[in-house]
């Protein structure tokens, strides 16, 4: 095997669907797939399991749970965002950890499910899964069942001149991860159904709709009327709508700067908006935030939607039998 590559984007969630003993299946999701900030590995055939490069703690422990049929190899990281910002990071670092070593050991191409099961993740939000394997506008069914895998239930091209911008709020706190989350859940009432149903509404009649009818002003208008049923539902987590004060006026401010459908990815810091600004005006867009705010050079990202999945280079072994139940 010669080293092989692989490279994927971030992950913008939108927001969950509903959660409570009242609903048939928990949680369901809405997000999308980003180009920037992206990850870069690489794999080579080793002796033993070694990671090494930004996020090598993280990797290394991802390597430890594996075995045989799993062959030993040495991952470099060559470039990954922070953890716990919104972005899904630890999902598709995981995940392309996963299709890495499967690909180096020969394995034959990995369902969702597969790299689910070997990466540990999907047990609350299938959009990062999904979105890694196809890239994308995803939506996610939620679980049945605990240890089940959120069921791809859609997936639409994004508007290529649609453009993303991704804001990071300076000195905001990280986002909720671990068992951290897992005690918020634990501690978050039930989303009422009558909420559950208008974003059930929101998701499948206006936002999937307005993007495969390229109508931007509404796709933001029902991401925004998201944001804030879902925010709300957050509220007693993390103090509002937002993670914090300077996110909420962050995102007011994206909407006076024209930009639609802004709002917080996950439990946040990070922030997003939408528009379909020439090059000069999203510079304008940065350089106004940054004065604003207090915002450093690499706080605000322009991107755009990523339309494939992960993408992995280099020559794996011939294919044999896929690994059953890696």
């Amino acid at each position: 095997m010669s080293r092989l590559g692989i490279r994927t984007g971030s992950r913008l969630h939108f927001g969950l669907l509903g959660w409570g003993p009242h609903l048939r299946r928990q949680f369901g999701g809405v997000g999308l797939m980003i180009d920037d900030p992206g990850l870069d590995l690489a794999a080579e055939p080793s002796d033993r399991f070694e990671a090494v490069g930004p996020l090598a703690g993280r990797v290394a422990e991802l390597l430890g749970r594996m075995g045989p049929p799993i062959r030993p190899v040495r991952v470099e990281v060559l470039r990954a965002p922070d953890e716990h910002a919104g972005l899904g990071v630890g999902t598709q670092l995981s995940l392309a950890v996963a299709r890495l070593a499967l690909a180096a050991s020969g394995a034959g191409e990995p369902s969702a499910e597969d790299l689910a099961r070997l990466a540990g993740r999907g047990r609350r939000s299938g959009v990062g899964l999904h979105g890694f394997v196809h890239g994308g506008l995803i939506v996610d069914g939620g679980h049945a069942s605990a240890d089940d895998v959120p069921p791809l239930v859609a997936r639409l091209e994004f508007p290529e001149d649609w453009s993303v911008l991704v804001v990071r709020p300076p000195a905001a706190p990280a986002g909720r991860h671990g068992g951290d989350e897992v005690a918020a859940f634990a501690d978050l009432p039930p989303m009422p159904e009558r909420t559950s149903e208008r974003l059930c509404r929101l998701v499948l009649l206006d936002l999937l709709s307005a993007a495969a009818t390229r109508d931007l002003d509404a796709f933001g208008a029902a991401l925004a009327e998201i944001q804030g049923a879902v925010g709300s539902a957050f509220a007693p987590a993390q103090g509002g709508v937002y993670s914090s004060p300077q996110s909420e006026a962050i995102v007011a401010d994206l909407g006076r700067l024209g930009l639609v459908g802004a709002g917080q990815s996950s439990w946040g810091p990070s922030l997003y908006a939408f528009g379909t600004p020439d090059e000069g005006a999203r510079r304008d867009v940065a350089a106004r935030l940054r004065d604003r705010h207090g915002l450093g050079p690499s706080a605000v990202l322009w991107t755009r939607a990523r339309r494939l999945g992960a993408e992995l280079t280099g020559e794996p072994r011939p294919p044999r039998r896929a690994l059953a139940n890696p």
